[in-house]
């Protein structure tokens, strides 16, 4: 992980300082229809349906065709049935190139098919969007995430290696400086320090299968393994089986304690920023450091970033022809985001052939929604991603805030 010293170029601009003024002449065009206007009808147009509904629509057509193979495979067969759900994998790939799925039976002869984004926040919208276009099918449940099965009769065995109410119990972290991230330790009464990363990976799974998929990515801000620990310490564990309730009230005291506070932002204030990495690679950064000291950021936890990835020059930066289409795709972004009052701008960073633009955001599945129609409704010069991330207390931000003077 690269680490960087920003340097303060400029300080206390409005955004409009930052922004070079392409309205002279000819506006920057990506597409026959004005950018900005497109992101504002991406806006209107969320839950219609677009190229994506279109390759929704066909992988149900195969999935209605072809689910009776998956019904008539012998019990013990799972090579057939591995086989199977690569292919119906395979068949999404149009709609969406990393959504999952998992698919077995759910009583009365009939079956479950869950479709999955294995805990990626920034997907869950897909998800949604998938199932809702599903056709009734007489012999299938179709599920979005995966369910919470309870902890209490499930257990998970991964490298040799058994997760369950007998072996697992957690507490929590106390932070004094961070006192809404919920932060818990998964105890083990195997665990061993060298195998760290297996049971990390296995507790995961054990969560997401005792919480459910959506639960475990958005109720819990930070996860650990460890021992039980000493008698004498004074950490009271917790059954596992009592997690549940435990995250409902922390997310239940969260949104009492935020819910009626005027979050009216401060005056925005950015500054131009400037790093170097090992190489001498420069890194530029334009954000807005009026949030730096505002006491309401956890009421805006998910951190969006949205990387426009660019040719550039052998630094990594982009040329001046690029530059303003940078800036009329990242213009368009910001006034679809910041349309629905939910979403706050903060900046972004150039580096590497990466433009990368953030913002924060009260809620994560509207924006990701408004993200997904935008970039598969516009073609651009360039590729756009962007993900997910809870981030109560703006760790992502420090760098940029604790920038010293030049």
């Amino acid at each position: 992980m690269l680490t960087f010293n920003y340097y303060a170029l400029q300080k206390g601009l409005r955004r409009s300082d930052t922004v070079k003024d392409t309205r002279r002449g000819q506006r920057p065009r990506l597409t026959t229809t004005n950018l900005q206007q497109l992101g504002m009808e991406a806006k209107n147009n969320v839950y219609t349906n677009g190229n994506s509904g279109d390759a929704a629509a066909l992988f149900w057509q195969w999935f209605a065709r072809e689910e009776y193979r998956f019904r008539e495979l012998k019990a013990n067969d799972s090579d057939q049935a591995l086989a199977f759900l690569d292919e119906l994998i395979k068949q999404m790939r149009p709609f969406n190139s990393w959504l999952k799925a998992l698919a077995g039976p759910y009583g009365d002869n009939r079956y479950e098919l869950i479709i999955t984004a294995d805990g990626e926040v920034a997907l869950f919208s897909k998800v949604e969007e998938l199932v809702a276009k599903a056709p009734p099918l007489e012999h299938w449940q179709i599920t979005a995430h995966k369910p919470a099965l309870g902890f209490e009769g499930i257990s998970i065995d991964m490298y040799e290696k058994r997760f369950s109410t007998d072996t697992t119990c957690f507490y929590p972290i106390v932070r004094e400086h961070y006192p809404d991230e919920v932060s818990i330790v998964l105890t083990h009464v195997d665990y061993n320090e060298v195998d760290d990363d297996q049971f990390q990976a296995g507790g995961m799974i054990y969560l997401e299968n005792g919480l459910g998929e959506v639960n475990t990515a958005t109720k819990i801000d930070h996860y650990e393994t460890g021992p039980l620990p000493p008698p004498d310490s004074g950490i009271e564990v917790i059954p596992i089986s009592k997690l549940a309730d435990y995250l409902n009230w922390r997310e239940k005291e969260f949104v009492e304690k935020y819910e009626l506070v005027n979050a009216e932002r401060p005056e925005e204030m950015f500054n131009a920023l400037e790093a170097a990495d090992a190489s001498g690679k420069l890194m530029l950064a334009v954000i807005d450091v009026s949030f730096k000291d505002w006491p309401l950021r956890p009421a805006y936890p998910w951190l969006f970033q949205v990387d426009i990835l660019y040719k550039g020059n052998d630094r990594g930066l982009p040329n001046v022809s690029q530059l303003d289409e940078l800036q009329e795709t990242e213009e368009a972004i910001i006034q679809l985001l910041q349309g629905n009052n939910t979403a706050l701008y903060i900046g972004h960073r150039t580096y590497d052939h990466v433009r990368s633009i953030y913002f924060y955001s009260s809620e994560y599945s509207t924006n990701s929604r408004l993200l997904h129609r935008f970039i598969e409704s516009v073609q651009f010069n360039f590729q756009l991603t962007f993900f997910v991330q809870k981030d109560k207390y703006w760790h992502t931000m420090e760098a940029y805030y604790n920038a010293t003077e030049d």
